[in-house]
C-alpha cells in the first residue's frame, strides 16, 4: 500500500471564467434594452393622449356653452292665431272594409295678419271641402301611422294655402284624430 504521503491529490484548479461576452443572444440584454428604450416611448404616448384628451374635451365644451348661449339669445317665435274648424267624420276609401274618420283640425296663421284672418273666415266652406276630399281620398293604412298623420298635414296646409290670396297657414294642430 502506498503511505498516504506519497498519494498525490490533484487539486482541482478552477477555470477560469472567460470575462469576454458572447456574441450571441441573451434574454437578459433584450430585457435591459427593452427597459432602457421602450419605457420612455410608452410615457410619452400616455402623455400625449392626455394631453389630447383634455384639450379636445375643453373645445367641446366651449362649443357648447357658445351653442347654449346661442340658443338661449334667440328669441322665442310669437304665438299663432288659431282657426278652429268644427268637427269632420268621413268615410276612408277603403274598398274591402269601410272605416271611420272623426278629426278636429286648427289652422294656425300669423296673428298681425287681419286680411287672413277675414278670408279664412269667407272661405271656410271651401277649406273644409277641400279637407273632405283630401280625407275621402285615404285609405285606413294611409294615415294610420303618426308619420303619415304629419304628412296628411302637410297636404293639407298645402292645398289650402293654394287658395288663399291674403296669406298662408302656417301650421295645422289636430284637436282630434280617431280611426275606426
Amino acid at each position: 500500500m502506498p503511505e498516504p504521503d506519497d498519494i498525490q491529490l490533484e487539486e482541482e484548479t478552477p477555470q477560469q471564467e472567460e470575462t469576454q461576452p458572447k456574441a450571441g443572444f441573451s434574454i437578459g440584454k433584450l430585457i435591459e434594452w427593452l427597459l432602457s428604450n421602450m419605457i420612455p416611448i410608452i410615457i410619452a404616448v400616455v402623455l400625449a393622449t392626455v394631453i389630447s384628451f383634455l384639450m379636445i374635451r375643453g373645445s367641446l365644451s366651449k362649443k357648447q356653452e357658445e351653442e347654449y348661449k346661442t340658443v338661449k339669445l334667440a328669441p322665442k317665435p310669437e304665438p299663432l292665431m288659431i282657426f278652429k274648424l268644427d268637427e269632420f267624420r268621413i268615410n276612408t276609401s277603403d274598398v274591402d272594409e269601410s272605416h271611420f274618420v272623426r278629426l278636429k283640425i286648427n289652422l294656425a296663421y300669423n296673428g298681425k295678419n287681419k286680411k287672413l284672418s277675414a278670408e279664412l273666415a269667407q272661405r271656410i266652406e271651401q277649406i273644409r271641402d277641400i279637407i273632405i276630399r283630401i280625407l275621402n281620398s285615404k285609405e285606413k293604412q294611409d294615415i294610420d301611422e303618426p308619420i303619415e298623420k304629419e304628412e296628411l298635414k302637410e297636404e293639407i296646409k298645402k292645398q289650402i294655402n293654394n287658395i288663399l290670396s291674403s296669406g298662408e297657414i302656417e301650421e295645422i294642430y289636430y284637436d282630434e284624430f280617431v280611426i275606426s
